[in-house]
């Protein structure tokens, strides 16, 4: 194949730029992707420039995951540029040089799991806090701090808000050896300046995928990689810019032609997804943000102009009917393919917006689903038992997976003992990994557990060693991980634990128990969730950014929840957010609202507690007219 296979003419003309940095500006469905594959494979083919010296950055794992592949099938057997996420980056950079003193070392990510359940609870208990709720909201700050460079203040640690929890975090970070997840591209950022980090073969050309998505900390990175002497090319759209809470800066992609002198504006402009009609109302939303950048978006495609309807109804019971209803409809009737429908919510707490969804469904015999990450099955006991050993066959002295093990295993010890060997760790400083075979030499350090912590600390010295021995033997991940779990383990109903672990090997060529384990724990998160084949997909706004379906509903278009409680910059975010949804849809577009919210849903929204529901300001005096829903219905009919 050759690198411009499948390209428009316009898609071809901007991926062979070079010579000076560029900015794509690309709207929904105009091929960005797949222009940016092309530019991969051009610089490869047509410029000749090492594959080891382009290095592709994106805002997701799928999103990584994607490209990588597509560039892989144009090159044929050729050497593949690196891609990767900007957190897998950073990481990788860190782990290759280190990151001075400011790190626990070895350098150990805590996943979600383990901020949650670990790191969240431990600091609510340290601090005697009423709720759990608090702890997670003085993390969020600290990332916070970090996403937006507040941290780099010289007096930043002296103006926090609350010196007590920097203080029990910091000692509670040292005694389990982690690092959040959240401080990774900070500490790549300060390491860089400060020197302590080199970009050993600094990339000549460097691709960014998704722009608008970067907060201030991620574009400090790759100014870094400017000034390393590579060529940027950023790609994105300041329209879809739609992750707020963590402080993407959607001015980054609008400021990029003014920061990088000389940098060309590049454009796609021609829509292979929307018709005119669904275009129009997305336009429309996206056009009430004076600061946005102007960008013409034509369709280009030959399936008509898209059906768009704006529907009302009295309640949720009626709004979950009439969704099924015409589900029921586009199935049959206009031959969509059933997981080619998408049903779109703001939020979906408790599922009190998705369970009536898909009771009507039921009721209409319409497969569906609501979308969840595949990753959840390794939350289960046996799950975090799974990964804790895996964790430990890598690094036995790792702290977080020996308390996964204490807390999670058969073994009559909790959080009582826990406690126990963190205070010694806490009074001797050690780490908890150090702390064990302490206690192990000498049981009475802790009076009441201290011999059942030393029987278990042997227990599991003795499977790892076995652990070991099975990795050797086996031929492959497939194997041993079958064994592991089927045998070793002899974990019950183990076949969705597999499942998930054979696709991760699979789909990312997984050759080592170290990739495994990135892949395992990498969040996926809103971001990149896996649509669910043969059922209509039910899922949040934010889960179907970069995916298309011919049909698309959006649910509980209201103001009380689009914006909902969002204030200042935050409006702009839930207007970006339903530009976004809008331009899912293919060829039918319907945007749901009622006049009044009963049940669960009463309590949902900024006006929690009332019924009453309007239309959302983004929609309301725009060019699509509320009808009832009843008048659609029966005309469907």
């Amino acid at each position: 194949m050759r690198w411009n296979d499948g390209l428009s003419p316009e898609q071809e003309a901007v991926a062979k730029h070079t010579g000076a940095h560029g900015r794509l500006l690309a709207g929904p469905g105009t091929g960005k992707t797949r222009t940016m594959t092309g530019r991969a494979a051009y610089l490869i083919e047509e410029q000749h420039v090492p594959a080891k010296e382009i290095l592709a950055l994106t805002f997701t794992r799928a999103a990584a995951s994607e490209l990588k592949n597509r560039v892989a099938a144009l090159l044929e057997g050729q050497a593949v540029p690196q891609v990767s996420t900007l957190h897998s980056f950073a990481l990788r950079s860190i782990l290759r040089a280190g990151a001075g003193n400011r790190l626990p070392s070895p350098i150990r990510i805590a996943d979600d799991y383990e901020e949650r359940w670990i790191i969240e609870e431990d600091i609510k208990r340290i601090l005697n806090l009423d709720r759990v709720d608090q702890a997670r909201d003085l993390i969020a700050r600290l990332s916070a701090d970090w996403e937006t460079l507040a941290a780099d203040a010289h007096d930043w640690e002296q103006r926090f808000p609350d010196p007590p929890f920097l203080g029990a975090w910091k000692e509670h970070r040292m005694i389990y050896g982690y690092t959040l997840r959240a401080e990774l591209v900070y500490q790549l950022k300060r390491a860089l300046e400060e020197g302590a980090i080199e970009l050993s073969n600094s990339p000549k050309h460097v691709l960014v995928d998704e722009y608008q998505d970067l907060n201030s900390c991620d574009l400090s990175i790759v100014r870094s990689l400017a000034r390393s002497g590579a060529e940027l090319y950023v790609a994105g759209d300041d329209d879809q810019s739609i992750y707020g809470f963590r402080y993407a800066d959607p001015g980054g992609i609008r400021r990029f032609i003014s920061e990088y002198e000389g940098a060309a504006d590049l454009r796609l402009t021609e829509c292979y997804r929307c018709g005119q009609n669904i275009l129009t109302i997305a336009q429309f939303v996206a056009a009430q943000d004076t600061r946005r950048v102007e960008k013409p978006l034509a369709p280009c495609r030959d399936s008509g102009p898209g059906e768009v309807h704006l529907l009302r109804f009295e309640d949720y019971d009626k709004e979950a009917l009439g969704i099924a209803t015409i589900t029921r409809w586009l199935v049959n009737i206009r031959r969509i393919p059933i997981d080619r429908i998408l049903v779109l919510v703001r939020s979906d707490k408790y599922q009190k917006f998705s369970d009536p969804i898909r009771v009507a469904f039921e009721a209409k015999e319409v497969p569906a689903a609501k979308v969840e990450d595949p990753l959840v099955v390794l939350e289960s006991d046996n799950g975090r038992i799974f990964l804790s050993l895996l964790r430990l066959m890598t690094n036995p002295t790792d702290s977080l997976a020996w308390r996964e093990l204490i807390r999670h295993r058969d073994n009559h010890l909790g959080m009582q003992a826990i406690s126990s060997i963190y205070e010694v760790a806490r009074s001797r400083g050690t780490t908890f990994y150090e702390t064990l075979p302490l206690v192990a030499e000498t049981p009475s350090l802790i009076s009441r557990q201290g011999w059942q912590i030393k029987s278990e600390y042997e227990a599991v010295s003795g499977e790892l060693g076995m652990l070991r021995q099975g990795y050797a033997r086996m031929e492959n991940l497939f194997d041993f991980t079958g064994w592991m779990l089927g045998e070793f383990l002899a974990v019950e109903g183990m076949d969705d634990i597999l499942k998930v672990i054979y696709d991760v090997i699979s789909e990312n060529a997984v050759s080592s128990i170290e990739n495994l384990l990135h892949d395992l724990t990498t969040p996926i998160r809103d971001a990149e969730q896996v649509r669910v084949e043969g059922r209509v997909n039910i899922m949040t706004m934010h889960q179907a950014k970069g995916l298309d379906a011919d049909a698309v509903f959006i649910v509980a278009a209201e103001d009380e929840y689009i914006p909902g409680r969002a204030e200042d910059t935050s409006i702009d975010d839930e207007r970006r957010l339903l530009y976004v949804s809008l331009t899912r849809a293919r060829s039918y577009l319907y945007i749901t609202h009622c006049t009044r919210r009963t049940g669960g849903q009463k309590h949902t929204g900024r006006n929690s507690g009332s019924e009453t529901r309007t239309l959302t300001q983004f929609l309301s005096g725009g060019p699509l007219v509320s009808i009832p829903a009843e008048e659609y219905l029966y005309n469907l009919q």
